[in-house]
């Protein structure tokens, strides 16, 4: 929601997106680096251990693909024809991934002036959010089987599952908090180049924190753009879970965990 809208005030974002506005050539390589600690975006424990050698390497193959064919998938064929190199960009653009949250120190190499904003939500909405998702991805390969099979004589391989592990709504929760936890340890290294928004606080009062995000970031838009576009935001997606009483018994059994406390997400109910 915050990427479209921020779009929409002038942020170029990517030309070629997933659905949720992930730009698919940043995307492609934060999985790749992922990849070579043998980890993922549902498992990025292991990618804590790479070490000087390997990080230096991966830096290498990203500073290859800014300038490389590729780009044309996050520039569109008229940026690829004007901008060489990504690096070269002269105009407010940036990528959402959440894998940037793991891969960061790569980024930084290349972009050592890089801002990050953190937008984060309560664990119970996001750890909800990723199991419908999986549950729908397992609806879409049922439906569509005799493709998958087709594929599978073709190519040798299907995707079946995005995530195993986010079927189970607590280890959703547990991710929720490697992401949580990692990226606030990047303060100290990101200091004043990096924000945190509380997904929730942001609903209460869109206005003035579109007015901080933009502000951060160094982009300009007019009081009336940040106007209409604060006016169209709805508040009544904060703590969603609170009307499922399932979901309100995960939150007890969540609500005391020292993490829950400190992001005061430990009083909602």
């Amino acid at each position: 929601m915050i990427t479209r809208m921020l779009e929409m005030l002038g942020l170029f974002m990517g030309y070629r997106k997933e659905l949720n506005h992930e730009a698919f050539f940043f995307l492609k390589l934060n999985e790749w680096m992922l990849r070579q600690a043998n980890a993922s975006w549902d498992n990025p424990y292991n990618f804590n251990f790479i070490n000087g050698s390997i990080k230096n390497e991966m830096v290498r193959v990203l500073y290859l693909h800014l300038k490389g064919l590729r780009r044309l998938e996050y520039l569109g064929f008229k940026k690829f024809l004007n901008y060489k190199d990504i690096r070269d960009l002269d105009f407010p653009w940036g990528w959402k991934d959440p894998r940037n949250t793991f891969t960061i120190d790569m980024w930084k190499e290349i972009f050592p002036d890089a801002k990050i904003l953190h937008i984060y939500r309560n664990p119970i909405d996001v750890a909800e959010s990723l199991r419908k998702r999986e549950m729908e991805i397992q609806k879409e390969f049922k439906r569509n089987w005799k493709k998958t099979v087709k594929k599978l004589l073709l190519v040798g391989k299907v995707g079946y599952q995005s995530s195993v592990r986010v079927q189970n709504i607590y280890e959703g929760i547990k991710l929720w908090q490697e992401y949580i936890d990692k990226a606030f340890s990047l303060n100290d290294e990101f200091k004043r180049n990096i924000l945190h928004i509380r997904y929730e606080t942001f609903l209460e009062n869109p206005e003035e924190n579109f007015k901080y995000i933009l502000e951060f970031i160094d982009l300009y838009a007019d009081k009336s753009a940040i106007l209409t576009l604060a006016n169209n935001i709805h508040s009544d997606r904060k703590f969603a879970f609170a009307k499922k009483g399932d979901l309100i018994e995960v939150y007890n059994q969540t609500k005391d965990k020292s993490v829950m406390k400190e992001l005061n997400y430990h009083n909602i109910i």
